[in-house]
C-alpha cells in the first residue's frame, strides 16, 4: 500500500490552466464553502437541492475541522460482495484546483481487492462546479487520479455513469475508459440504466 502522506498534489498543464489534485485542508476549505454559497451541491444526485446545500453550509460553519474530517474520512468498515465479512473501505478525496476550487474527485476501494460494496458505483466519483465545466477539467482530473490508483495496486479501475449522462460518458472515454457493459446497479433504481467502464491505470 502506498504511503499517502507523499501524495499531497498531482499536477498537469492544460492549454489554459495549470490543474492539480490537492488534498483537502483547512487552508483551502474556503473554496469549498464559496462553491456551496454559489449553489453547488457536492452530491451530484442532489443538484439544485437548496435544503441540502444550506445544511452543508451550516455544518461547515459550525465546526470547520469536524466538517473537513467528515469529508476526508479515509477508512470505514464495509462489507464485501462475496463473503459479507467486514473490510476496510477506503476513500481518498482530492479537490480539483486551478488556483481556486473546481470540484472534487475521489478514489474509493476495499483494501486488498478490486471488488466494491454493493452500494458503491465504481472506484471513482467526481463533480466539477458548473461555472468551470466545459474546460476539460473532469477528464484531466481523472487522468491525474490514474497514477494514484496504480500506486495503490490497481491495473484497472471501474467507473460507472448513467447511460443518459453523455457528458460523463465523454469524460471517461477521453481518459481512456472502455465500455464493458450496460445494465443496472444496486446503488440506484432498477429503472436507471448504467454504463460500466474499465479504465487502465497505465496509459
Amino acid at each position: 500500500m502506498v504511503a499517502w502522506s507523499r501524495l499531497k498534489e498531482y499536477r498537469t498543464s492544460t492549454h489554459i490552466h495549470d490543474l492539480a489534485l490537492v488534498e483537502p485542508s483547512l487552508l483551502n476549505l474556503q473554496g469549498f464553502e464559496q462553491a456551496l454559497m454559489r449553489g453547488w451541491s457536492p452530491d451530484p444526485r442532489r443538484q439544485h437541492d437548496r435544503s441540502f446545500i444550506e445544511a452543508e453550509l451550516v455544518t461547515l460553519r459550525r465546526d470547520r475541522s469536524a466538517f473537513l474530517a467528515r469529508t476526508t474520512s479515509g477508512e470505514v468498515v464495509a462489507t464485501t460482495v462475496l463473503n459479507r465479512e467486514p473490510q476496510y473501505f477506503v476513500t481518498r478525496p482530492f479537490w480539483i484546483w486551478d488556483r481556486s476550487f473546481c470540484g472534487y474527485i475521489t478514489l474509493r476501494y476495499l483494501a486488498g481487492t478490486t471488488q466494491l460494496p454493493l452500494h458503491v458505483p465504481g472506484h471513482v466519483g467526481y463533480s466539477v462546479v458548473p461555472w468551470k465545466q466545459g474546460r476539460g477539467y473532469a477528464t484531466q482530473a481523472l487522468r491525474l487520479l490514474l497514477p494514484i490508483a496504480m500506486e495503490v495496486g490497481f491495473t484497472n479501475i471501474s467507473i460507472v455513469c448513467n447511460e443518459d449522462n453523455l457528458a460523463s460518458k465523454r469524460v471517461i472515454e477521453k481518459a481512456g475508459g472502455v465500455l464493458c457493459r450496460i445494465g443496472t446497479h444496486a446503488s440506484d433504481s432498477p429503472a436507471v440504466s448504467k454504463l460500466f467502464f474499465d479504465l487502465p491505470t497505465h496509459l
